[in-house]
């Protein structure tokens, strides 16, 4: 029998989150609760097929979880969850990379609706790039040491001036590598190199 896709729920409601998780069950689905954002992030867990966030929690909230994570290469297909939603919300949302939201409370149809589609959509996604991971790793490696050094800490947020502190240069050095870097792989911002990072990793 095939594994059952795996749901992450982080929402710091605790009977919410068991009335998620028993609907998820119900629909074949294995499911790990979490109440808080730094519980998930402690656990290191890779292998979520889905996340459902919370968008507003006590201590790091939805979005800054999900930049948490993409920081470390990491970009589960995500739903997030919220009982306010607004504009401003939603444009911070799906510009973080979020694939669906979905107000509280949450309609039963509606959200096994889009987690049934957001993983479809990620799945899909994954058997198209792993068809270019060896284009992406030939690209990389025409990279310097130093130029593939200072990518790896822009990929995971870090300012120019606080790349060149890190590796003791100064930041006109760091732009210039950084510049560099860009032109090689044809991108031009950290949306871009973050795909082709995460692109190349993939076997």
């Amino acid at each position: 029998m095939p594994d059952r896709e795996l749901i992450c729920i982080v929402d710091d409601d605790a009977d919410h989150c068991d009335a998620l998780r028993f609907l998820l069950e119900n629909e074949g689905y294995q499911v790990k609760m979490y109440l808080r954002a730094e519980e998930y992030l402690n656990t290191g867990e890779k292998d979520c097929d889905c996340l459902i966030l919370d968008f507003k929690m006590p201590g790091i909230n939805g979005v800054e979880l999900l930049e948490l994570l993409q920081a470390r290469g990491l970009t589960p297909p995500t739903i997030f969850l919220t009982a306010h939603a607004d504009l401003d919300m939603a444009i911070k949302i799906f510009k973080g990379g979020a694939h669906d939201l979905i107000q509280k409370p949450v309609d039963a149809v509606q959200l096994l609706q889009a987690v049934g589609e957001t993983i479809e959509k990620h799945q899909k996604l994954l058997r198209s790039s792993s068809g270019s991971a060896e284009s992406a790793q030939k690209q990389i490696s025409c990279l310097t040491q130093r130029e593939k050094q200072v990518l790896n800490l822009v990929s995971m947020g870090l300012m120019n001036c606080q790349v060149a502190s890190r590796l003791n240069l100064s930041e006109r050095t760091i732009e210039t590598h950084r510049a560099n870097a860009y032109r090689k792989l044809g991108i031009s911002n950290l949306a871009q190199l973050r795909k082709l990072l995460m692109q190349s990793k993939l076997s």
